[in-house]
């Protein structure tokens, strides 16, 4: 996945790999998109400004799922999510948005209900939040099915647990919650659905920062959303990262919300854009830069790519998976739990030292084989790795390439 194989950290987590607080990180909330959009061009002097008409967006109603900082028992030390309204991989929109995501997709487990029918996914600090039509009791015999037990209930939400990341789901009425601490900064999942209940105060309600950013962003078809970081002139405010479209264009809306009063001219912040690290959308062919009080809004235009298709790097899978640390025997072994059947000459695993993150190796999972669905297992002998701490799951079409897609600590886990 990334233009180099270094590992980003060891053991490192989309959590991680967002709190290092760039603009690029804020709109996405993968830690398996660190480095692939690096080869993305920053604007630059090329770009003409000019009026758009951007299309409208419905109210933010994933704001329903964020909880006050201030209402948790840990509030996180950065504050950030990704929403999507009907999210679907497009064959025709700008490679950034195709990345977010593909990307989401793969960070999720498999419920039983395809990606694409989804009608709305929010994923946080603390969880990911999907709102679609199903029967509960289908995706209930999914997750017991694909190694989850029940674990009771929870505001009327049927509870499932599983020791391995570990990971929580709660099934409700069209809703699901889930929570891993693989995947999430400060994993709460009772916060969300208090929160979805309406018990706990909602961020939007306690600082108007946030209220104002948020209105102003909508709900596009993907936001990523970061609350504490610096705008291109290095003035402190929150950013809103948008995709909108029409019928020949996609637009990408940046939005700055500025949290003192130092707000920067239209001016210094269009120079800014120049030379900045921000990376906006691949062949953006029109941009306009505006300033109201302390809300400032970019605005680029994509023309759609009819006859587009899927870059092979963002065709990940929707998989659970599970991997069984057997430390008498010091082995690893990993099933495909439930989800989509995926080629097997792209499946690798990596095996990571504390005190030398190295390299990722990606050895083959599934060597010989030609598909991997669900019920196959693989297993990796530890006994040449001294020292190993963490196994993972890499998803690679080949050369420098990879994504990881799951991997667990093997020793002591954190408790979700």
């Amino acid at each position: 996945m990334s233009p180099d194989d270094s590992r980003p950290s060891t053991g490192s987590t989309r959590r991680q790999f967002l709190a290092t607080g760039t603009a690029a990180a804020a709109a996405s909330l993968s830690a398996l998109t660190a480095g692939c959009l690096s080869d993305l061009p920053p604007l630059g002097g090329a770009q003409r400004y000019g009026r758009l008409d951007v299309p409208p967006t419905p109210a933010p109603a994933y704001r329903r799922w964020l909880p006050a900082p201030s209402s948790v028992e840990r509030p996180p030390d950065r504050y950030y999510f990704s929403s999507s309204r009907k999210p679907r991989i497009r064959p025709d929109a700008p490679r950034l948005f195709v990345a977010r995501q593909a990307y989401d997709k793969a960070a999720l487990d498999y419920f039983g209900i395809g990606f694409d029918r989804y009608d709305r996914l929010v994923d946080s600090v603390f969880g990911s939040v999907i709102e679609a039509s199903f029967e509960r009791s289908s995706v209930g015999r999914t997750l017991t099915k694909s190694g989850y037990e029940r674990a009771g209930t929870y505001r009327g939400y049927d509870m499932f647990a599983r020791d391995d990341g570990p990971r929580r789901v709660a099934v409700g009425d069209d809703v699901i919650v889930f929570t891993s601490a693989n995947l999430h900064d400060e994993p709460n999942l009772e916060a969300l659905v208090d929160t979805g209940a309406g018990e706990r105060p909602r961020y939007h309600e306690v600082n108007s920062d946030f209220e104002q950013l948020t209105a102003a962003a909508g709900e596009p078809s993907h936001a990523g959303i970061n609350t504490s970081l610096h705008d291109p002139t290095d003035h402190p405010a929150m950013l809103a990262d948008g995709f909108r479209f029409d019928r020949d264009n996609a637009y990408q809306i940046v939005h700055y919300q500025y949290t003192t009063d130092r707000v920067p001219t239209k001016e210094a912040l269009e120079s800014a854009l120049r030379d900045d690290h921000y990376r906006f959308a691949d062949a953006a062919d029109t941009f306009d830069v505006y300033v109201d009080s302390r809300l400032a809004t970019v605005e680029a235009r994509v023309p759609l790519r009819p006859d587009g298709e899927i870059d092979p790097r963002y065709r990940l899978p929707q998989v659970t998976w599970g991997l069984a640390y057997d430390e008498a025997a010091n082995r690893v072994t990993v099933r495909h739990e439930a989800g989509e059947t995926v080629p097997a000459d792209r499946l690798f695993y990596d095996l990571s030292l504390p005190e030398a993150p190295g390299r990722v190796e990606k050895k083959p999972l599934w060597p010989g084989a030609e598909t991997v669905a669900p019920g196959a297992e693989a297993t990796i002998d530890l006994g040449d790795s001294p020292g190993v701490d963490r196994a993972s799951v890499v998803y690679s079409i080949g050369g420098t390439h990879f994504a990881v897609l799951f991997g667990r600590e093997l020793g002591g886990e954190t408790d979700v």
